[in-house]
C-alpha cells in the first residue's frame, strides 16, 4: 500500500483524483504522527485502552485503603484481565497469584511511576503540586516526614511515598528503609 501512495504523491496535483488522495493521505499521516507522540508522551495509556479507566479504579482502592496490597472482587480480575496482563508485564503492578488459579488474591502497586500516572488521572492537582513543591524545595539535610504530609494534604501515604522514591532515584535524597516508615532526608 505505501507504493500507491508514494506515486499518488507524485502525481499530486496533475490529475484531479490524485490531488483528493494527496489530501487524505496527508490526513492519514497527521493523525498517525499525533497517535505516534500521544503513545510517546503517555506509554502507560498505550499498553491497553482500558487502562485510564482501570487506573481510576486502583486509585480510589488505594486512597480507601491506604496500602500498595489491594484487594479487589472476582469480576474485577475477570473484567481486567488484559490490562492487568499488560502493566504486569511491564513491570507497574504484580499480582498475588494462588497456584492452579487464574484469578489472583491481589495486586502490588510497585512502580512509584504508576503510582504518579494514577495521580495525575484521579488526584486533585492542587494538591500535587503542593507536595511536589515541598518536596522540591526541601533543604539539604531535612528529613520530611511523610505521615505529616499525608495528613496535612490529604493524600495517601504511597502517593508521598511514591514522590519520594521518584526523588531518590534521581539522586536528590534518601528514603528511609525503617519497615513502617515513610521518611525522606533531601540531599541535593
Amino acid at each position: 500500500m505505501d507504493w500507491f501512495f508514494k506515486i499518488v504523491r507524485i502525481a499530486g496535483v496533475n490529475f484531479p483524483v490524485a490531488a483528493s488522495l494527496v489530501q487524505m493521505q496527508a490526513e492519514i499521516d497527521s493523525v498517525a504522527m499525533v497517535n505516534r507522540l500521544n503513545k510517546f508522551e503517555d506509554p502507560i495509556s498505550y499498553l491497553h485502552e482500558d487502562i485510564p479507566k482501570l487506573a481510576k479504579i486502583i486509585y480510589k482502592n488505594l486512597q480507601v485503603n491506604d496500602s500498595i496490597n489491594l484487594d479487589f472482587p472476582d469480576d474485577f480480575y475477570i473484567k481486567y484481565s488484559r490490562p492487568l496482563a499488560a502493566l504486569e508485564s511491564s513491570g507497574f503492578i504484580s499480582k498475588n497469584s494462588v497456584l492452579g488459579s487464574r484469578i489472583p488474591l491481589g495486586i502490588n502497586l510497585i512502580d512509584a511511576s504508576f503510582i504518579m500516572y494514577m495521580c495525575n488521572l484521579a488526584e486533585d492537582p492542587q494538591k500535587m503540586t503542593e507536595i511536589i513543591d515541598i518536596v522540591d524545595r526541601c533543604e539539604v539535610g531535612l528529613w520530611l516526614d511523610g505521615s505529616q504530609l499525608k495528613d496535612s494534604l490529604g493524600l495517601p501515604k504511597y502517593v508521598v511515598r511514591a514522590i519520594f522514591e521518584i526523588y531518590q532515584a534521581k539522586g536528590y535524597g534518601i528514603l528511609s528503609r525503617t519497615i513502617g516508615s515513610c521518611q525522606y532526608l533531601c540531599n541535593a
